[in-house]
């Protein structure tokens, strides 16, 4: 198998997560991890895009009668046409987890189509990685602004800040997003020029502290694209 292949790469990782490589293919992936600073990346932006997506799906309980089907089909020889309220056993766990496997395939095959009719879930995202391929920053859009999350890889000066730029298409000019965490997770308001459909590139700059003092990026260290998912 050829694990060079980035879009390859991408599928094991999402798999990985979701909880649906199995077996041998897992420990292999496993395995894979230690040596390969790629997949780490991958796996460490899809447990970003999937916590995000699981953590949006408000969690609703079935109805009683769904737990009964569920029951009569696992366990039919259990259950009485006249019940009304069927308590979870374990082997109606077992089929909830049987379930819940299915909806990941679903919820994989969704995030995998991004063309679909279901357009909300489309996603934006960016990776920041250094010379080498060290994940640095990690870049989620969604409605109200930027969510960014330093990585541990990130060795942050003391000294100095790092601003994040766009660079829309077509304009020499970039534009400031704001400064960017130097450990954990932190929130930007999003410009109201920034549209993914005319970003050509992000950018990260070394500043003093507080950021550019003259609106234009001091010293450009790192580049990037925005990522449509």
């Amino acid at each position: 198998m050829n694990y060079d292949n980035q879009k390859l790469i991408d599928m094991l990782a999402a798999e990985y997560v979701l909880g649906t490589l199995k077996g041998p293919a897992r420990k292999r992936f496993q395995r894979l991890m230690l040596s390969s600073n790629r997949v780490r990346e991958a796996t460490w932006m899809w447990e970003q895009h999937l916590n995000n997506l699981a953590s949006s799906i408000k969690s609703v309980p079935p109805d009683s009668h769904v737990w009964e089907r569920i029951s009569q089909r696992i366990e039919p020889q259990q259950v009485t046409p006249s019940s009304k309220v069927i308590t979870p056993k374990a082997s109606i766990w077992k089929a909830w987890s049987l379930i819940a496997t299915a909806a990941s395939i679903v919820l994989a095959l969704i995030v995998w189509q991004p063309q679909s009719p279901v357009e909300q879930l489309t996603q934006q995202i960016a990776l920041f990685k250094d010379a080498s391929e060290q994940p640095l920053w990690f870049i989620d859009v969604n409605e109200q602004g930027l969510s960014i999350k330093a990585s541990d890889k990130l060795t942050a000066r003391t000294d100095k800040d790092y601003e994040l730029w766009m660079i829309l298409k077509g304009q020499d000019a970039p534009i400031s997003l704001g400064l960017l965490p130097k450990d954990g997770v932190k929130s930007l308001l999003k410009d109201s020029r920034f549209n993914a459909q005319d970003i050509a590139l992000l950018a990260v700059s070394l500043e003093p502290i507080g950021g550019s003092p003259t609106g234009s990026p001091t010293e450009v260290l790192y580049t990037t694209e925005l990522i449509l998912l």
